[in-house]
């Protein structure tokens, strides 16, 4: 008696098996690459809001206000929708010289968790004028 084996060991559907299986965690890596890089480059922007807020306010006759529309400048380049939840800048004496810190916070949906978190761009300059 003999057998025929060549029906029982055929590959045939195994790669749209494989492909059904994988699929969804290729797709689940893409879209959560996808929201950190978008969380980075928002990051990124606050941080350079602040940055440049605390170096137009630290100017010898600039003030708060002037580093805080600086501020506003830099997140309007970024679109309409791009909205700061505060805008914090405050004089700071340390050590005998008086610093300009700009705290820049955005409140940041993640829809892929359903989540929403803040995230904050910081910056400090030496004031000019205390110098």
């Amino acid at each position: 008696m003999s057998r025929n084996h060549s029906n029982l060991g055929s590959d045939t559907g195994s790669g749209i098996v494989g492909f059904v299986l994988v699929a969804p965690l290729l797709v689940a890596t893409f879209i959560a690459i996808g929201q950190i890089a978008m969380l980075v480059a928002d990051k990124s922007v606050l941080d350079s809001a602040a940055v440049i807020g605390a170096r137009t306010a630290s100017a010898a006759d600039a003030t708060n206000a002037q580093g805080r529309s600086a501020v506003l400048n830099v997140l309007a380049s970024r679109g309409t929708g791009f909205r700061p939840e505060s805008i914090d800048v405050t004089q700071v004496r340390h050590q005998g010289l008086t610093y300009v810190s700009v705290s820049v916070t955005r409140r940041i949906e993640i829809p892929f968790l359903g989540r929403e978190i803040l995230i904050t761009g910081k910056a400090r300059a030496i004031d000019e004028a205390s110098l």
